[in-house]
């Protein structure tokens, strides 16, 4: 089954590319600004000094070495940074798709309500009585653990972490590995946890099969009356001035670029534009 691209899974599938290419230009950056540095290799002076005209360069006024040193850094740091960045969006998509479950299956009642990375798939596996990959599901908590301990506990391990890491299957672990090129540490209570490229790479691949899963199970268990209407609605959106013919070959056209996978029918399409009043404005899609 493939997958549909409603509005907001584009938003998210456009936030994930956004984070990706941010952290790895970075990246690349800070490592062409370590090795342009060499060239000023036993210098004494300033980084304002020999780059004045850097903007923001007094605010990382060190000499060129130590500058370097931090440059090499980076991509520790910026792991720290783009993982818990990973991990929230993915609670954003979760939690968007618990709120189209609930309202439209008025028998799960507010399953919104409270749900955090930490249970955001488990409410979507009650919601819709699916099942995520055992893998990919241990190794996203595995992931959100760590990010836990460099908020709440120094980056240092914590039982959670340790016990959740011993216990993980070894097909999950042999994953990560075929993932990242690099295997999980064993932890200690109390270890320093690495937070940086693997992790990031790890976790945007583990999220992204989460995703689609979700995504799946949220095509069977919503009506097909529901994904005709969110198709009506993003029509709307994107649509273009034309003729009672042509709004109905956009309407078709979006159908099946985005909603494909549903094979959504004409017949499906004109009763949710009447749901939508969309028959009640032709002289505004005309116009």
């Amino acid at each position: 089954m493939g997958i549909v691209h409603y509005p907001e899974y584009r938003e998210h599938q456009r936030q994930r590319v956004q984070t990706n290419d941010t952290m790895m230009g970075l990246l690349a950056g800070s490592k062409l600004a370590s090795q342009t540095l060499t060239l000023t290799s036993g210098s004494n002076l300033l980084m304002s000094e020999i780059f004045p005209g850097v903007e923001h360069v007094r605010r990382f006024n060190l000499r060129t070495d130590k500058a370097r040193e931090v440059l090499d850094e980076a991509e520790t740091l910026l792991g720290v940074l783009a993982v818990p960045q990973v991990i929230a969006l993915q609670e954003h998509l979760l939690v968007g798709m618990l709120e189209l479950l609930e309202q439209n299956l008025t028998t799960l009642g507010n399953i919104s309500r409270n749900v955090r990375a930490v249970n955001a798939h488990e409410a979507i596996q009650s919601a819709t009585g699916g099942r995520f990959s055992t893998d990919s599901l241990d190794l996203f908590h595995l992931v959100r653990l760590a990010r836990n301990t460099h908020i709440h506990n120094g980056a240092k391990a914590s039982p959670a972490l340790v016990n959740a890491v011993a216990s993980t299957d070894a097909r999950a672990l042999e994953v990560w590995e075929t993932i990242t090129k690099t295997s999980l540490p064993a932890y200690q209570v109390g270890d320093e946890v690495r937070l940086g490229l693997s992790e990031l790479i790890g976790i945007l691949a583990v999220t992204k099969r989460l995703a689609e899963e979700a995504n799946r199970l949220l095509q069977r268990a919503l009506p097909r009356s529901t994904w005709a209407d969110i198709a009506v609605l993003d029509w709307l959106d994107n649509r273009t001035p034309g003729n009672a013919s042509q709004q109905s070959r956009q309407l078709l056209g979006i159908s099946r670029r985005h909603y494909g996978p549903l094979s959504l029918t004409k017949v499906e399409l004109e009763a949710a534009k009447t749901r939508t009043g969309v028959t009640q404005n032709k002289e505004e899609l005309t116009s």
